[in-house]
């Protein structure tokens, strides 16, 4: 039985990592089309992705929109989820449910939605106006993310820390914070990938002068995929592939002072 469990898992892990293989190979190919197995090896087509200012500047569009977007989710969302996790107050459970409903609404309902509000409202500033779009859907991630844990989290600790004199805004920055910072990470991790990784709000509304990654990205593909295309797309999957190897080893060196 354990070797059919260890079998499907083997399956499933090698579905899931042959898509990015592909785009990695395809992208070392010789050839000016996108072949697999590559014909030939060459960084070529690295060297032509990066010298495009087209991805170079939608790669730092996308870092800001996507930094600005993970530290305004965690300000709201980490107060939002310790007061749904230390009160019970009326309408707790409508709260809960609204701050959870960006994640079933479909992504192309929410960008036309957010554009109309934004458009009769006079905000038409596009970075920051996607930024404002990005945290609807980033928040979400942080609360599911940061509740479970605050809820797990023994209030003992905050009540001493306030029976030393402490206010319950310093209990909170001193002790539950630090005690929640794994979950503040992963929450942070989540929501940057989900705002860098999003097209739908910035197809609608980032600006047109700055666009992000994933939109030069899907522009560049109408009109063909190129091997430039998929030599930016492996660097994204080796640049998210380094961070993950660093962040296990600061965690092992971690654990093994």
């Amino acid at each position: 039985m354990m070797r059919v469990l260890g079998l499907v898992s083997f399956l499933a892990f090698l579905y899931l990592l042959l898509p990015v293989l592909v785009v990695v190979g395809s992208a070392l190919g010789e050839t000016s089309y996108l072949a697999f197995p590559p014909h030939g090896l060459t960084l070529r087509w690295f060297a032509v992705a990066l010298a495009d200012p087209r991805y170079a500047h939608a790669f730092l569009t996308s870092l800001v929109v996507a930094a600005a977007s993970t530290l305004a989710a965690l300000l709201l969302g980490l107060p939002a989820a310790y007061a749904l996790a230390r009160f019970d107050f009326p309408g707790r459970r409508f709260v809960e449910t609204a701050l959870m409903m960006p994640l079933i609404l479909p992504a192309l309902v929410l960008s036309i939605a957010l554009t109309l509000l934004f458009s009769r409202s006079g905000f038409t500033a596009g970075t920051a106006r996607l930024v404002v779009a990005h945290l609807v859907i980033c928040t979400p991630y942080v609360v599911r993310v940061a509740l479970p844990v605050l809820q797990r989290l023994d209030v003992a600790l905050e009540e001493a820390a306030q029976n030393l004199g402490a206010s319950p805004l310093a209990g909170f920055l001193l002790v539950t914070l630090p005690a929640i910072r794994p979950g503040a990470i992963a929450a942070a991790t989540l929501a940057f990938i989900v705002s860098f990784d999003d097209i739908d709000l910035a197809i609608f509304l980032a600006d047109p002068r700055a666009p992000t990654l994933p939109v030069v990205i899907y522009s560049a593909i109408q009109l063909g995929i190129d091997p430039g295309v998929a030599a930016i797309s492996a660097l994204l999957v080796l640049l998210a592939g380094a961070g993950m190897a660093t962040y296990q080893i600061l965690l092992w060196r971690r654990q093994a002072a």
